[in-house]
């Protein structure tokens, strides 16, 4: 959920806080909150701007030619364990009018998917240092030169329950460089442009994505493959280790999303590599609910993802929390997450399971 701060919490660097989009510029952020996800009821999506509220420049939009190498770099060390992400593009904004953009009408063309590795690469839990990964795409022959809304959505490999992040940032579509090329290539060429682009992919958003979550690849702690990532596709940390999602929340999606991706694994596949699974339980024992369809195992153990608006107790001796953490709570049977220097409220653990009071990435839950 969302939750105000105190004035010392909302003045902590980012560097030490949730991830957030550093390259390029994001767009001004109308109140705290930037590195928070998007609030569970989807009332800030897209771009977390409130219901009413506008696109505010923060800066002139950071130009991109068609065809070159373009840069995202991010600020933040609560990782997550990595998870996927998605870029894409939504305009063009017709004569720099940006406050007047229907945003929330809005729709999303996918120029570039990383599965696995984002925002930060081969990592267990969260950073100790800042984030010095960057990764590359191009703008597509297939995108007009203009002004756009450039988003980065993210989808957690570890936490508490399925969230959905979201920067957003002003950009300048510049024509390509003019190049001498053969008749094959002019070919080619005309065949990018005609491609279309995938939508926006959604989830942990209520009803405004229709009730799709990520929650069984958040309890197997898995990257999820995209049901449609488009021709642009990235694994960092390769294919071995992905969730392949089922459902997809936009309501704009295609009846064929996951035509592109057969080379993810399947999700009914056990994605656990055989010796980590044989040896040793995994790093992390947080699991959330798993959506309607799929039923617990019978060793996965559960933690509900209800929430409240009451903050946890103020007698817990966590309250000086970690951002990004997880935390049981004193009874052994709530646990909150620590989001903008504060715990959230209390959530309670399945009935039948407890968890073991402390706080770290991921919450140690055993039968009670």
């Amino acid at each position: 959920m969302y939750y105000s701060v105190p004035l010392f919490a909302a003045l902590v660097s980012l560097s030490t806080a949730h991830v957030v989009l550093e390259t390029p510029k994001p767009f001004r952020f109308i109140d705290y909150g930037p590195t928070n996800p998007i609030m569970s009821s989807g009332q800030d999506f897209p771009c977390k701007i409130p219901s009413g509220a506008q696109l505010e420049l923060d800066g002139d939009p950071t130009p991109m030619a068609i065809g070159e190498e373009q840069s995202v770099s991010f600020s933040g060390q609560a990782v997550h364990g990595g998870g996927s992400c998605q870029f894409s593009l939504s305009g063009p904004i017709v004569n720099g009018a940006w406050a007047n953009y229907p945003l929330k009408d809005s729709e999303w063309k996918v120029i570039h998917s990383i599965e696995g590795g984002c925002p930060a690469r081969n990592q267990k839990g969260n950073l100790d240092v800042p984030n010095s990964d960057k990764y590359s795409f191009k703008i597509p022959d297939g995108i007009e030169p203009g002004d756009y809304v450039f988003s980065w959505i993210w989808l957690p490999r570890i936490g508490g329950q399925p969230e959905y992040y979201q920067n957003c940032a002003p950009i300048t579509v510049t024509p390509a460089k003019t190049k001498r090329i053969n008749a094959p290539d002019r070919r080619a060429l005309r065949a990018t442009r005609r491609t279309s682009f995938p939508q926006l992919f959604m989830a942990n958003m209520g009803d405004l994505s229709g009730g799709c979550t990520t929650s069984e690849a958040l309890a197997k702690q898995l990257a999820i493959a995209f049901p449609n990532p488009g021709p642009s596709v990235e694994r960092p940390e390769g294919a071995e280790n992905l969730f392949k999602q089922q459902c997809d929340g936009n309501p704009r999606a295609g009846k064929s999303q996951g035509d592109d991706n057969d080379n993810a694994p399947d999700a009914s596949t056990d994605l656990t590599p055989e010796s980590s699974a044989s040896s040793s339980k995994p790093s992390f024992a947080t699991s959330v609910v798993p959506s309607p369809s799929t039923a617990p195992s019978s060793s996965t153990a559960v933690v509900s993802t209800s929430t409240s608006d009451t903050k946890a107790d103020p007698t817990s001796s966590f309250e000086a929390c970690v951002e990004g953490h997880l935390t049981c709570l004193d009874d052994g049977v709530h646990f909150a997450t620590c989001t903008g220097g504060q715990l959230t409220g209390p959530q309670p653990i399945a009935p039948g399971f407890k968890c073991k009071v402390g706080s770290g990435v991921g919450l140690d839950i055993s039968p009670a």
